[in-house]
């Protein structure tokens, strides 16, 4: 691992790199795994959906810097927000060399004529936030996620899936694969509900609506979804 004084060298990461940012994601963050195929997909949906830049600093086969930028297909008249992602390894973690990762992204929103640079970041991540705020960032918004035991509430969930099972049957609600749906138009359908739901959500960056191929490619290319 490099030493107190080295100087970040990063250069564009492409695809390949996307496993070297997952376990950089997985060490800073343990409790939650990075899957490096379902990143891969991320970065592709970026790439074809969106505008952004990818940086890697690597060293001895590892990562130890990430950085990147992204905003969306913007119109004339849309607010221009664009994201910064910066992380660093906790082994070289600083204040400096993390401002100098969100540096490198706001200099390119500059580039791309963005008005506000947003950072997504938990709550728990101290060093990030309290660095962050020094570069003038501001808390807007909250978002809650939820984890539900499922080993430990295994008893209260089966006794839910009996009791749902039979208020659907008496009901004539039926549960099955989306492959195993006839309608010919049930792609539609879903999408149509999945864009409403959406538009429900509180948002304080705006996102442009996906067409129904885009849809598709971005959920149903999904690693994560069988």
């Amino acid at each position: 691992m490099p030493g107190t004084t080295f100087q970040l060298e990063l250069r564009p990461a492409t695809l390949d790199d996307a496993g070297l940012v997952a376990d950089l994601e997985t060490l800073r963050n343990p409790d939650e795994p990075r899957d490096p195929a379902l990143l891969r997909h991320w970065w592709l949906m970026t790439d074809e959906l969106q505008k952004g830049i990818r940086c890697i600093d690597v060293r001895e086969g590892r990562a130890i810097a990430y950085v990147s930028a992204s905003h969306e297909l913007w119109n004339q008249v849309e607010p221009r927000f664009g994201v910064v992602r910066p992380l660093l390894n906790p082994d070289v973690w600083s204040a400096a060399r993390y401002a100098d990762l969100v540096a490198v992204a706001e200099d390119w929103l500059r580039k791309e004529d963005a008005a506000t640079a947003v950072a997504r970041i938990r709550e728990d991540f101290d060093q990030e936030i309290a660095t962050l705020e020094h570069l003038g960032y501001r808390e807007d918004r909250r978002m809650r996620i939820s984890e539900l035991d499922l080993t430990a509430n295994r008893g209260r969930l089966i006794a839910i899936r009996e009791t749902t099972r039979r208020r659907m049957k008496e009901q004539g609600v039926v549960l099955h694969p989306l492959s195993a749906d006839p309608d010919p138009e049930k792609f539609r359908k879903l999408y149509e509900m999945s864009i409403e739901s959406e538009k429900d959500i509180p948002t304080t960056v705006p996102w442009r609506v996906l067409d129904l191929a885009e849809w598709k490619r971005f959920w149903f290319d999904d690693p994560a979804i069988r």
